[in-house]
This record gives C-alpha cells, structure tokens and sequence, in this order.
C-alpha cells in the first residue's frame, strides 16, 4: 500500500499540472516527486507512460536510460525486472501511480502521456498506444476524474481510441498544426497540448469553437503562467510550485477530463 500523504499544503488549482509528476520536488516520473508534488499541493500531473519488453507500462521520458540511470540500453529493449533492477530511483509502474494517487484524500487528474520509441513504426505505436490505453481504463474504472491520453504520435492515439474510446485524449504537437481540424476528428480529441514558447494564444478562440480544450507547456514564470490562464488555457504544465495569489486563484473542481 502507498504510505498516506501527511502533511499537505492548501490545494493548487486543478488547471496547474505538475509537469513529469513535480519534476522539480524529485526525480522526473519518479513517485518521491509525486508524493512530494502531492504534498505542496498539487491534484493534477503529467506522466510520460512506456512499455517494457515484457509490456509492462512504466515511467519514463526517453527511450534510452542513459540521462535518468546511467545506462545507454534502449528501455523498451528490457523486461520490467531489469528495468527494476537498475541502479538509482527506482522506476515506477503505471499501477503503482495509480495507487500513489488514490491515496490522496482529495480527488488527482492526472495526463498520461503515451512514449512511443522515436524510431519504431507505427504499427507498433499503435499497439503500444492500446496497451497503455487498455490498462488505465482498468486502473481508473469506476473512478473519477478518468485519466487523459495524450501524445505526439497519431498512431499511439489510434490505438488509444480502439483500446480505451471511454477515456479523452489530446494530440501534442509543438505548435499548432494546420491539419489539426482532421486529425482532431477522426481521433475524436479532446484537447491538444502545445508549447507555450511556439503558440500565440490567439489559437484558444478557434479551438474552443471547435470544441477542444487547449493545454500549454511548459511554463515556469509565475506571469506567463497566470497570463495563459487568464486568456483561457484549460491547463498550463508546469515544473515550478506556485507560491502566491498571482500564480494560485481560488479554485476547486478537477478539470474535467
């Protein structure tokens, strides 16, 4: 069972979104900074979700471990035990954040963001897009709020839409795409996910028409963070924990999602 979370400060409204679940509390997708995100006060996180060689889903930004453990091995390339066994903080599982999260008295939204290997073709995104997909909907059913998917691939998305059409999902992309009308049909989206340093807020009219949401990263100034809320945002991901009236309005519900 994961340890109670004591201590915890006065909730950050739902629409800040702990980027790589606090990345600046811990190690990035690791459950110490989590907890420690959980504990300043944040509901809502962003993961990055892979598989292991044995399709275990676990926690990870980059293909190889070399930036977070040291090692050049591709972690796709290895079973969950291996991946386990590797030196430093321990690599999370997707049921173990979940178990993280239930154990916060108060309700946590949190945006898997599905990794699909940079160079693996996209009959196998999609498969890995299902599988991920296909396991948080177990994880998350019959709770609320249900986790959003989200990636850059489209074919991880498909596959997502196929395993899971319950749960939402959002397209990331840099900045946004011409074609974004389409794809944002045919995958049934709803929101997309775009760097706030490439997007000139003027998109959140058009997608708010069209009925989509628009989430921003990454944003560490407490100006341009309240800036994009202000204007409409639903979310703004974020590495920095607020820490006063400009960046932390009054808010209670979870972001619908």
């Amino acid at each position: 069972m994961a340890p109670p979370m004591a201590h915890m400060m006065a909730p950050i409204p739902p629409d800040i979104i702990a980027h790589r679940l606090g990345a600046s509390l811990g190690p990035e997708n690791s459950l110490s900074a989590c907890r420690a995100a959980l504990r300043a006060g944040f509901r809502s996180f962003e993961c990055d979700v892979k598989l292991s060689a044995d399709g275990r889903a676990f926690l990870l930004h980059d293909d190889a471990l070399l930036r977070t453990h040291g090692s050049s091995l591709r972690a796709s390339a290895l079973t969950w035990r291996a991946l386990r066994a590797l030196p430093g903080e321990a690599l999370a599982s997707l049921p173990e954040l979940r178990e993280t999260l239930g154990a916060c008295p108060e309700p946590c939204w949190v945006n898997l963001e599905i990794k699909v290997d940079d160079d693996a073709p996209a009959p196998l995104q999609e498969a890995w897009g299902a599988a991920v997909a296909g396991l948080a909907a177990e994880l998350w059913a019959g709770c609320a709020p249900v986790p959003l998917l989200s990636s850059f691939s489209i074919a991880a998305l498909q596959g997502a839409l196929r395993a899971a059409p319950g749960l939402p999902r959002a397209w990331l992309c840099t900045r946004l795409p011409r074609h974004w009308r389409g794809v944002a049909q045919a995958l049934g989206l709803r929101a997309l996910h775009l760097a706030a340093r490439d997007t000139d807020p003027a998109v959140i009219a058009p997608l708010r028409a069209a009925g989509l949401e628009l989430r921003v990263y990454t944003v560490d100034d407490p100006v341009q963070l309240r800036r994009w809320l202000d204007l409409g945002a639903a979310g703004v991901f974020t590495d920095r924990v607020p820490d006063g009236p400009d960046t932390a309005p009054a808010a209670a519900a979870v972001p619908a999602a």
